[in-house]
């Protein structure tokens, strides 16, 4: 019934058609967060009956589910994934589940189901106004650290990548990533995926853009657009030129959003402190949470 294979390059375009289907902000079913973590996740897809499935590894390496997109009904995916899980003998879990989805399972399985919640999941969403203006009291610090850069580095541009200075973004990823604390195995898979996923800029539906400081790259963010919300996949600064990092998420968001997009999603913190405190100094209009939930047959 169902053939999974893993996802490559070679895979996205097929991938993309169905991504614009989800009726969810969360970033999990997207071209950066799919193709960068499919490695790490061992993440796998197939398309059937017009209906995108992801299967991954996740939970002590237990094959898992995400929420199946497409154009078809959202019952008739969660059936179709019963009948492959009966027929592979394996338990049906799904995992990066959005919350908006919990009561249509909860209601498909008649409540036969186990869940749990994880914070460092979570996603912050904000409005694309907020993170693009900056305006009101609430973000007086994070003005107040651009206009030192400003004042600092009057001559600072902001740029578009292309082809043509892509070389250079990845020259400064690999200085970058060199000087980084690796602790965490995440951090580690991500500087080897940035590195991956830099060149191919323009080709996949991703786009980005860098800060440059007397001729020197300094920050740089890479995101997609999917129906009405800009997702940032990678943001980065040098901390030694202060302020850096609030220019790029800001130059960047200018940059990025027009009056279709209304979201902004910056992803989850993935349970670092320090990351979780900068997410919630800019005031998230929501966190999209998400659920492990496991079927009791």
């Amino acid at each position: 019934m169902l053939n999974f294979k893993p996802i490559s390059l070679e895979s996205l375009d097929e991938i993309k058609e169905y991504l614009p289907c989800k009726s969810n902000r969360t970033c999990d079913s997207t071209v950066g967060t799919l193709f960068m973590w499919r490695e790490f996740y061992k993440s796998e897809y197939t398309i059937y009956n017009e209906t995108l499935f992801m299967k991954v590894k996740i939970l002590d390496e237990k094959t898992s589910f995400t929420l199946p997109i497409g154009k078809r009904p959202l019952e008739e995916g969660l059936q179709t994934l019963v009948e492959y899980t009966d027929q592979m003998n394996i338990p049906l879990i799904f995992c990066a589940i959005p919350e908006e989805a919990v009561e249509p399972i909860k209601n498909f399985f008649q409540n036969n189901v186990e869940f749990q919640f994880d914070r460092d999941m979570s996603d912050y969403l904000y409005l694309s106004e907020d993170l693009s203006q900056l305006k009101g009291r609430r973000y007086s610090g994070q003005r107040n650290h651009m206009n030192k850069f400003r004042k600092m580095y009057p001559d600072y541009q902001y740029i578009r990548m292309n082809k043509d200075n892509i070389g250079r973004v990845m020259e400064f990823y690999d200085g970058f990533s060199k000087n980084m604390v690796k602790a965490m195995e995440t951090a580690i898979e991500e500087n080897k995926r940035t590195e991956e996923i830099l060149p191919l800029i323009g080709d996949i539906g991703l786009f980005g853009g860098f800060i440059e400081v007397d001729g020197e790259i300094i920050a740089l963010s890479v995101g997609e657009i999917i129906n009405d919300t800009l997702y940032v996949h990678i943001e980065k600064a040098l901390k030694e030129y202060p302020g850096s990092y609030q220019m790029i998420m800001n130059e960047f968001a200018k940059d990025s959003v027009n009056e279709s997009v209304l979201y902004i999603n910056r992803e989850d913190d993935a349970g670092d402190l320090g990351l979780r405190t900068s997410k919630l100094s800019y005031h998230p209009h929501q966190l999209l949470d998400k659920y492990y939930i496991k079927v009791i047959k």
